[in-house]
């Protein structure tokens, strides 16, 4: 466990290293990888064990909103390669785990798929932003949202086919045979 902690704590100074000065960059590689007790940093910088404790305080929230703003592929797949350090032969089903929980967290925007303008303010009304939003809908549940009629079936089916994601929407294969039900 302590192992973890560790490669976490070195993922978060890597990833601060472009927004905290040089001396807060220091202080966290000092605390956090070497260990230094914090009485011991406060001798190294001549000043008290309080202002060290200051200036961790403020160095980590600041790493905390970086990281926060930051959500580029880099960190993503740097965390992933400390991940794969950590565990470096996963299991099957742990490889379809961490596909499936990426699928989720894609932004629809990102699909090169073109959705209708129809199905467009269907999401829209329902707040749907990611494929785990989307997946979070029971299917059969569509036909009784407003708008969502046969080409909006017909084109969720086509996005859900495009982008290969049907192992995340439980029922696919029976929803898309099945005829959509118009309620006047």
């Amino acid at each position: 466990m302590h192992n973890v902690i560790d490669r976490t704590n070195r993922f978060y100074i890597e990833m601060s290293k472009q927004v905290l000065s040089e001396k807060e960059y220091d202080l966290l590689q000092k605390l956090l990888i070497d260990k230094m007790p914090l009485s011991q940093a406060a001798e190294q910088y001549g000043v008290t064990s309080e202002y060290v404790q200051e200036l961790y305080e403020k160095t980590c929230n600041k790493v905390k909103a970086a990281t926060e703003l930051i959500c580029d592929d880099y960190y993503k797949k740097k965390l992933q390669e400390l991940k794969r350090e950590l565990n470096p032969n996963p299991s099957p089903s742990q490889i379809r785990k961490e596909k499936a929980e990426k699928d989720r967290q894609e932004p629809l925007y990102r699909s090169s798929f073109t959705f209708s303008r129809r199905l467009r303010s269907v999401m829209e009304a329902l707040e749907i932003k990611t494929i785990g939003d989307l997946a979070d809908i029971p299917l059969k549940d569509f036909q009784h949202f407003r708008g969502f009629k046969i080409k909006c079936k017909e084109e969720l089916i086509a996005f859900i086919e495009f982008e290969n994601i049907a192992y995340l929407f439980k029922g696919f294969s029976r929803w898309k045979k099945a005829p959509i039900v118009q309620l006047k």
